[in-house]
């Protein structure tokens, strides 16, 4: 019995020496920092929980976050604009009581990066749309469900944004 418990141990130890040598990474996150090493956020909504999602990715990206008015922003560190954060629902189809039966979310966001006076990435809005069945008798489920559904597109959108991050062509004197 010990020697199989030492055997188990053994086997996980060099498991996990062979990943750490061989410069196993998280995917992205050496991508971004190898990039930035730094970024100053200017966010419309600075207290969304859509900016604290992004927060905590570029932390764990390891990018320094400067987060300084709009009048006082670093010029040696480029900044990362955020505006116009929105969440809409439209009805996509209607039951036989000519009430919404199917909803279609969409969370979107208008995002650049810029440096000084230059444009590094034009403007774009990035966006995330899913759809959801609402349940008539059971109101209180149903906005249990768009809670859920909304922190899901709000991760998603993150992780689209830190894509359209990581692939930004960026000059390498940053």
């Amino acid at each position: 019995m010990l020697r199989v418990r030492l055997a188990k141990f053994l086997c996980v130890a060099g498991l996990i020496l062979l990943l750490s040598g061989c410069g196993y990474s998280l995917r992205g996150s050496d991508v971004l920092s190898a990039k930035f090493s730094g970024l100053q956020l200017n966010s419309q909504q600075s207290n969304s929980e859509f900016t604290r999602l992004l927060r905590r990715s570029l932390d764990t990206a390891t990018i320094e976050i400067s987060s300084n008015p709009p009048d006082q922003l670093n010029s040696d560190l480029p900044i990362l604009i955020i505006a116009n954060e929105q969440i809409t629902a439209r009805p996509v189809t209607v039951n036989p009581r000519a009430r919404a039966a199917q909803i279609e979310l969409r969370l979107s966001v208008d995002v650049a990066l810029t440096l000084s006076e230059a444009t590094l990435i034009a403007p774009e809005t990035l966006y995330v749309e899913r759809t959801y069945f609402e349940d008539i008798e059971n109101i209180s489920g149903s906005q249990e469900e768009i809670a859920i559904i909304s922190t899901e597109m709000r991760r998603e959108l993150i992780h689209q944004l830190m894509r359209w991050l990581a692939a930004a062509e960026i000059s390498e004197t940053l």
